[in-house]
């Protein structure tokens, strides 16, 4: 009785290895079932729709503005908290104006488990919020103005070690500016400061 591999049949007295069946049944099944992108053409026109890759990568032009403009609007993403009397807000507002994310305690979901809406927990857990829906988001550097805020009171601080606690940066990465290429050198020679040299009938130059 002569034994075969699992891998190997008889096909009319012949032995046959079963790789070789299944690479031939693999090709004649792609061969038959032709893809619908077959005769797909890559267009030469890349356009991104995705523009926070640049962002990300700090390629994307800021709004630099003048010197002494306020509200400052160089940035990609902006930390604004915003606590009152009753409630605890938080968002992140594109330069545009939208607003990309928010954290409230008016969310049920959010001021269900806090004692107080107004207290540095509540502002510490809109923090924690705030930057896990960063995070859910992709963004992970945020530019947080520390000159329209008291750095000093106990709320603020609450806030921002929520962000650090979840490693986002609050300072965005500077903008990538391309080489500046010079024009035309006055100073130097060249045909536009050549003097020019007088004829009796034209003068060249």
């Amino acid at each position: 009785m002569t034994m075969f591999s699992p891998l190997q049949y008889r096909v009319g007295g012949q032995v046959r290895n079963g790789c070789d069946l299944f690479m031939k049944c693999l090709c004649s099944t792609s061969a038959s079932t032709k893809s619908p992108n077959a005769d797909y053409i890559v267009s030469k026109v890349y356009h991104n729709r995705n523009p926070r890759n640049l962002e990300k990568l700090g390629l994307a032009r800021k709004r630099v503005g003048w010197k002494f403009q306020s509200p400052r609007k160089d940035y990609y993403h902006k930390l604004i908290f915003d606590p009152s009397l009753r409630h605890t807000e938080a968002r992140v507002e594109h330069f545009s104006g939208e607003t990309v994310l928010s954290a409230s305690t008016k969310e049920w979901a959010v001021r269900n488990h806090l004692y107080s809406c107004s207290d540095v927990s509540a502002c510490e857990n809109v923090g924690r919020v705030l930057a896990q829906r960063c995070l859910q988001g992709g963004l992970t550097t945020i530019f947080f103005d520390t000159e329209e805020v008291d750095l000093d009171s106990s709320k603020i601080s609450a806030f921002l070690k929520a962000f650090r606690d979840n490693n986002i940066s609050l300072k965005e990465p500077e903008m990538v500016t391309p080489e500046q290429t010079p024009g035309i050198d006055y100073d130097g020679h060249h045909r536009y400061n050549e003097p020019k040299k007088w004829k009796d009938d034209y003068q060249e130059g």
